[in-house]
């Protein structure tokens, strides 16, 4: 069975009501980007959760719990990114038309709605717009047939593919359906806008084949096919998330869903509470293959190095043995055909010695050589310049000195295959030291890609985390405000009955509270430890007090509420 490795405007659409139900009036704190393929935003909502946001340019976005490599320098368009994204407030999150598309809306400088658009589809885009549509920028510029994507130019959508999915009516469909002569599972995913996977599921609800043609159908499989469209329809748009990854024979992920599919009844699958969860479980399997560490990314590239230098000296030894050859066969050719050498030679001399120019000469043999004149039939030219003549041997040319004696040009030319051929065992050993090289690199990579899982899960944090804390010696939690706004929230909500509440009369101690969930009797040495704790934490401290009086209650002597006509003040 196929791999769904890509969203599908189902998807989106899952994924968009677990975003919008999060992001809006949340911050931008920064934007990152991984190997040109995976955006990254950290972003802190309007509750102050932390939260990152990852994008793949063609294939998803969700919240990732994952430890993904951020990477030391960013882009030209990263930090152009920045320039208009960090510290931006996000105002809504909206997918497009039922596309693959989700729209960011954020304020920019001036409060003024701009709009980050991110594009799930293709190579995938991400582009920036302003306050009336104009391009910002963008990741990649590019004319279509229907739209043009250019800085400072108006954006516009690409043209929607097929009928409107979420209001399309049942004379539509029918009439979609019927009236073309193709298989309905192709009629479906290219007329209707939806995936492949989909219109098979719609087909297989139906009960009809999904290989049928469209015209062939009867107005009950018509009525059947349109209910099941309908039902799929509204368990996407009002159903609650089953969040599900779905594992074929070998065990192997192949698609992630946020419903079920009747496609997969008989395969095993992995239940989520969100698909955002399922979504980034999935895909950081994937990414783990993909993205490198930088321990890996620093191997590979001394790999790649090595690689290269080996490349090069393996075109170099054959560089070395074509030359080798080449010699010992020119030399070879010349001691062959002495005597049509040296009749050429003699020419040469005797017409020199008559007084002919060089320039005169070569006239001469080219064209005695063209009336196919005896033993002229491997002169190529004379060079005046070196005082040489070139001769043809097949398909090479051969230069020869005329200061020389054939035997002496003869010599020299083998003495250059000789040359090749210590060069070409010199060569060798310089080769089989590259090769070990890549071989224990390769064993260092190995060794790293087992030692490191660095997308690893994130520790979801303890409530308790934002506060100061520590574990009792005898098991209590015990927790204190940071400061007199957390002092605040602790008295406010994480104050229970049969705890124990410690201050100081110091400003600026932190308000610390005995966990007691269990109603248990807390030990003395619990409540010395705590008395620590708060009286370390207090400015008394700080400012070198030998002593510190701390004074703890119950958390049943406690109101919450001043009397009338008074206040707490804040931390109090």
């Amino acid at each position: 069975m196929k791999k769904n490795i890509k969203f599908s405007n189902f998807d989106v659409f899952a994924i968009n009501k677990e975003l919008g139900s999060i992001l809006p009036n949340g911050k931008i704190d920064n934007v990152y980007e991984i190997d040109g393929e995976l955006l990254i935003l950290k972003i802190k909502t309007h509750l102050n959760e932390k939260k990152i946001l990852i994008v793949k340019n063609d294939s998803r976005i969700n919240f990732t719990n994952f430890n993904y490599p951020i990477p030391k320098y960013p882009s030209q368009y990263i930090m152009s990114l920045r320039k208009y994204l960090k510290n931006r407030k996000i105002l809504s999150v909206n997918q497009h038309n039922f596309d693959r598309i989700i729209i960011f809306e954020v304020s920019n400088a001036g409060g003024k709605p701009w709009k980050f658009i991110i594009e799930l589809f293709n190579k995938g885009n991400y582009i920036l717009l302003d306050e009336n549509n104009i391009v910002k920028i963008a990741k990649s510029y590019s004319r279509y047939r229907d739209r043009d994507i250019l800085a400072n130019r108006e954006y516009s959508f690409p043209s929607s593919r097929g009928k409107d999915f979420l209001n399309l009516s049942q004379i539509d469909f029918n009439e979609t359906v019927s009236i073309i002569e193709d298989e309905i599972v192709r009629i479906l995913a290219r007329n209707i806008n939806i995936s492949g996977t989909i219109s098979e599921e719609i087909c297989l609800r139906a009960g009809v084949d999904k290989k049928r043609s469209g015209q062939s159908l009867t107005p009950s499989e018509l009525d059947a096919l349109f209910n099941s469209f309908k039902k799929l329809r509204n368990e996407l748009l009002f159903g609650e998330i089953k969040a599900q990854i779905v594992f074929n024979e070998l065990d192997e992920q192949i698609s992630v869903i946020p419903f079920d599919l009747e496609l997969y009844k008989d395969k095993r699958v992995q239940n989520f509470t969100s698909f955002n969860e399922a979504v980034d479980v999935f895909f950081s399997k994937l990414d783990s293959n993909k993205i490198l560490t930088p321990q890996d990314q620093a191997v590979n590239q001394k790999i790649k190095s090595q690689e290269k230098i080996l490349k090069n000296q393996l075109e170099y030894v054959e560089e070395l043995k074509t030359k080798k050859k080449l010699y010992y066969k020119h030399g070879d050719f010349i001691y062959t055909n002495f005597n049509t050498i040296n009749k050429l030679f003699n020419g040469i001399n005797e017409a020199k010695k008559k007084g002919y120019s060089f320039e005169e000469i070569n006239t001469k043999l080219t064209n005695a050589k063209n009336e196919n004149f005896e033993d002229l039939h491997i002169f190529v030219k004379l060079l005046p310049a070196t005082k040489q003549v070139i001769i043809e041997i097949e398909d090479s040319k051969v230069y020869l000195d005329l200061d020389k004696t054939i035997g002496e040009n003869a010599t020299k030319i083998f003495s250059k295959g000789k040359k090749a051929e210590r060069k070409l065992k010199g060569t060798l050993p310089a080769i089989q030291k590259t090769e070990e090289n890549i071989r224990k690199l390769n064993i260092e990579r190995e060794s790293i890609e087992l030692d490191i899982d660095f997308l690893v899960r994130k520790p979801q944090p303890k409530w308790y985390e934002k506060f100061r804390w520590f574990t009792s010696s005898d098991g209590f939690l015990i927790i204190g405000g940071r400061d007199a706004s957390s002092n605040e929230t602790i008295f406010k909500k994480y104050i229970e009955p049969k705890e124990l509440i410690f201050h100081t009369n110091f400003p600026g101690s932190p308000l610390t509270v005995i966990k007691n969930p269990e109603n248990k009797q807390i030990p003395e040495n619990t409540i010395k430890e705590a008395a620590n704790f708060v009286a370390s934490y207090s400015v008394a401290w700080k400012e070198n007090w030998g002593i510190v009086d701390v004074f703890y209650v119950s958390a049943d002597q406690v109101s919450k509420t001043p009397p009338t006509g008074e206040y707490l003040p804040k931390g109090s």
